[in-house]
């Protein structure tokens, strides 16, 4: 695939969904410092960093939107440079339909051909050139007016991720492959028979079984006017108030709209939905465990950052940001300091870390 790829396409414009306020990486992660703006590896890039190099074929920086939250915009705008046109800054955390509503209402005012890529700012994803291959598919379908939603293969039978299940293959224009045509080319997607929420065990352990189920990944792509119309039909509240913002009024009309994931208030209740599947490798960074996972290891398994010795240690996670960490003959743990507080745990509970931040959050909310 050549580098020139998105170059005829001058209105694809990337838009990187950046206000959430991460706890799952806590102490590292804070409300006033979110796990967006954290650098994990050893190139000193922070996660919305990595996010905005990603797309640096996609487009332009002036085609590069921000959109964060109050009390963020500061270490937002220091973090992204020149390298985004645009940071959005909402007034207050309402979920991503909001954002997404809020940011198609003001592309569509500015560039209504536009065709929207809308990425997560907290994400790891691998293979870079095998990224820009989907959304350059995901981009196709979204020209013949398709709400696409990328898919990525399962690799466990998560129950923290939502599921997307495949229907019908379709070629790189949007139309359905027969059996025979499907001997001669490979599908550039599939239509999407359902959506499935946040599953049980036993549910998950089925999706993995019929492979025929995705992750939905939380990336979408879709001609910003062909959302509008559509979203406005479906939110219509939610678009009348959007469309009466001002400069002015913006704080009083955002805290009137629905908080809302945009996959319930608008992709699970519209049709002309396609998900391509992703031909890349894919993590969240939901938690301590992930992150040794995401990023470069020592010959031991280890990934540490900081001021650190460790002795006959493996597949750890040792960071800190604070005092001089030693950790002596440990296997499968997670090893956190910062300047006030230290987190210690067995990898595998790595989820458990929300407990911290339940009982921070009655006795001591300062460390949040």
């Amino acid at each position: 695939m050549k580098n020139d790829i998105f170059e005829k396409n001058l209105n694809i414009y990337s838009i990187i969904l950046c206000g959430g306020s991460g706890t799952r990486l806590w102490p590292l992660s804070r409300k006033s410092f979110p796990k967006q703006f954290l650098s994990l590896g050893s190139d000193k890039k922070s996660l919305l960093q990595l996010s905005l190099d990603r797309v640096k074929n996609i487009s332009p920086p002036k085609n590069r939107w921000i959109v964060t939250a109050k009390g963020q915009e500061d270490i937002c705008s220091k973090q992204v440079g020149s390298n985004a046109d645009r940071i959005i800054i909402e007034p207050e955390a309402r979920n991503t339909a909001p954002a997404i509503a809020l940011t198609a209402w003001q592309l569509m005012k500015e560039d209504p051909e536009s065709i929207m890529v809308i990425l997560s700012s907290d994400h790891s994803i691998q293979n870079v050139r095998s990224f820009e291959q989907t959304i350059y598919d995901a981009v196709h379908l979204a020209k013949q007016n398709f709400f696409v939603t990328v898919g990525i293969q399962p690799t466990y039978p998560a129950t923290g991720f939502g599921y997307i299940e495949q229907g019908l293959p379709l070629d790189i224009e949007g139309n359905i492959l027969s059996p025979q045509k499907l001997t001669e080319t490979s599908a550039t997607g599939y239509s999407v028979r359902s959506f499935r929420e946040k599953p049980n065990q036993a549910a998950a352990e089925q999706f993995l079984r019929t492979q025929k189920y995705l992750w939905n990944a939380g990336i979408f792509v879709w001609k910003t006017k062909t959302f509008w119309n559509a979203f406005s039909h479906i939110q219509a509240e939610t678009a009348s108030l959007i469309e009466s913002i001002t400069p002015d009024n913006l704080a009083e009309v955002y805290s009137k709209i629905e908080n809302s994931p945009i996959d319930i208030a608008f992709i699970e209740q519209t049709s002309h939905v396609a998900c391509v599947p992703a031909n890349f490798d894919w993590n969240d960074v939901g938690s301590w465990s992930a992150v040794r996972e995401c990023f470069e290891q020592d010959n031991q398994g280890n990934n540490v950052s900081g001021d650190v010795f460790h002795l006959e240690t493996k597949n750890s996670i040792i960071h800190t940001t604070g005092p001089f960490v030693s950790v002596i003959g440990m296997e499968n743990v997670a090893v956190v300091a910062t300047n006030d507080a230290v987190l210690v745990m067995p990898l595998n509970r790595s989820q458990d870390v929300k407990k911290t931040i339940q009982y921070l959050e009655t006795k001591n909310q300062k460390l949040l």
